[in-house]
């Protein structure tokens, strides 16, 4: 990451990583492939540039043979998907997982993009799920913090406040 970023291509690596990352990911054939040692490392080098030499930066298949040469492949799926977490971090970028019981229309996905924004003060990247046990609202989670603005949670806090406001009407009477 610190050469792809001073030659002024991390962002080019990085997807290059998501798609190698994708790749592996979506071929089982491909990860038993990388992690099989009984392959030869020039077969497993003539593979890879077969595969991905017309798809991805000469300094992304570079790092892939020198991975191979290393007999470090089996690493190659993770090492990608540890680039784009590093990338992201070195580019202040969150990752967000928001559920919302009905899809959200652009002008709501901006509201909350932009609220996320601002409680994190990093550019935030949202991936939506519907969760029908959802009331109304939404949950949203980045890392291990839940930021919850769901109906359910609403009532819970107004519910509480109530019986705080009748629990001290009641002391002040006595």
């Amino acid at each position: 990451m610190q050469l792809a970023t001073e030659m002024k291509k991390a962002e080019q690596v990085g997807a290059d990583m998501r798609f190698i990352h994708e790749s592996i990911t979506a071929s089982h054939e491909l990860e038993l492939f990388f992690a099989n040692p009984v392959i030869m490392r020039a077969r497993k080098r003539s593979v890879v540039n077969a595969l991905f030499q017309d798809k991805v930066d000469k300094m992304t298949l570079g790092f892939l043979n020198l991975l191979i040469d290393k007999g470090r492949e089996k690493l190659t799926g993770g090492i990608a998907s540890e680039y784009g977490l590093l990338l992201d971090e070195a580019l202040g970028i969150v990752n967000a997982q928001l559920r919302a019981p009905y899809p959200l229309d652009d002008k709501s996905q901006t509201m909350v993009r932009s609220k996320l924004e601002g409680l994190t003060g990093k550019k935030v990247r949202i991936s939506f799920s519907l969760d029908k046990s959802l009331v109304g609202g939404f949950l949203a989670q980045i890392g291990d913090t839940v930021y919850d603005g769901s109906v359910r949670r609403q009532l819970e806090i107004l519910k509480y406040q109530l019986s705080e406001d009748v629990s001290l009407a009641s002391n002040q009477k006595n």
